[in-house]
């Protein structure tokens, strides 16, 4: 009898155990896997180069508007793929129409690279003497920080879409 007490207390045990793990899985906030939300590296680089007041405003304009002209090139590069892979299905795809939209593709991701380059000069440009190796190191670090991009999520009809935004165009 007392064996078979101490199995059911040991088996109550590790039932109660497995429910408060399941509980703490379910009821824990929220901590998504993958890249830092869209502040993450306004954030990290306003702390790197010790941004004053004046600079985190100035920093905070050419954010947005950057942020503006990356979601405009992002939605061109969107339609630009889902014309291209669209030609895939004709039963002969027009190989000329193709590598029009191929070298349409490639311009785009070029403005996109010119776009980031630009912006990061501009950064430079409202730093202080003083910050200037801070943003040197910073630089390092660019493709670490920015560098990550998700691959696109399928939507609805099993197209490949879903967010366009990537870390490496997001400060």
């Amino acid at each position: 009898m007392e064996r078979t007490k101490l199995l059911t207390l040991a088996i109550i045990g590790l039932l109660l155990l497995n429910l408060l793990t399941i509980g703490y899985l379910v009821l824990k906030p929220d901590h998504p896997d993958g890249p830092p939300d869209a502040e993450g590296p306004v954030a990290v680089i306003i702390e790197r180069l010790h941004f004053d007041t004046d600079q985190q405003v100035a920093y905070q304009t050419l954010v947005r508007e950057h942020r503006s002209q990356v979601r405009a090139l992002r939605d061109q590069s969107a339609q630009l793929f889902r014309d291209y892979y669209g030609l895939l299905e004709s039963v002969q795809p027009d190989s000329l129409k193709a590598s029009a939209l191929s070298e349409q593709i490639a311009i785009n991701q070029r403005e996109l690279a010119q776009l980031n380059f630009t912006h990061f000069s501009q950064i430079k440009s409202i730093c202080r003497p003083n910050q200037l190796a801070s943003f040197n190191r910073l630089v390092g670090d660019l493709s670490r920080l920015f560098g990550q991009q998700r691959p696109p999520r399928p939507t609805d009809g099993g197209s490949l879409g879903g967010s366009s935004e990537s870390l490496l165009l997001r400060p």
